[in-house]
């Protein structure tokens, strides 16, 4: 299993210089242009305004490039459907009955359920991505660092 990737910024590694300014760098590099985010055509008018929603909140945090709208739009598809499944349970009820051949009565689970999990587990999976979800989002927060208070080493040497 590959590790996970930290920013060099959130990362609680020590680096030198060289190896922060080369990592920066390469870090700038893969961040991409922001400049050509569309909302895709075929989404239909729910996962549009999933879109509009999620692009809005990704731009303000600086999370999202133009590399990262299919995904996103995958994920507004995949919420678009979880609620079209979610209303025709609304419709009808969560289990039903079905009679065999032999005329047994037996309880089936509405097939919409299982559709509206699988959904809603895309999109969980898509919002973990895009830092979404509070667990994922706590990953990109700074740990606190402790204040020391100023020895007399600190204040002679300047921290050297």
């Amino acid at each position: 299993m590959a590790r996970q990737v930290i920013p060099v910024e959130f990362n609680k590694k020590r680096f030198t210089k060289k190896e922060k300014e080369s990592r920066l760098a390469a870090e700038r590099k893969l961040k991409g242009n922001a400049n050509r985010i569309r909302c895709p055509s075929w989404l239909d008018e729910e996962a549009k305004k999933e879109w509009r929603r999620l692009v809005k909140e990704l731009k303000e945090l600086n999370l999202i490039s133009n590399l990262d709208t299919g995904a996103l739009a995958m994920c507004c598809d995949a919420y678009s459907k979880y609620v079209l499944a979610t209303s025709k349970i609304n419709d009808t009820t969560l289990v039903g009955v079905h009679t065999n051949k032999a005329g047994a009565k037996n309880l089936i689970v509405n097939p919409y359920a299982m559709v509206a999990q699988k959904y809603a587990d895309m999109y969980k999976k898509y919002c973990a991505e895009f830092g979404l979800t509070p667990a994922s989002r706590y990953k990109f927060t700074l740990p606190k660092q402790e204040e020391k208070e100023e020895t007399p080493f600190d204040r002679m040497f300047g921290g050297v």
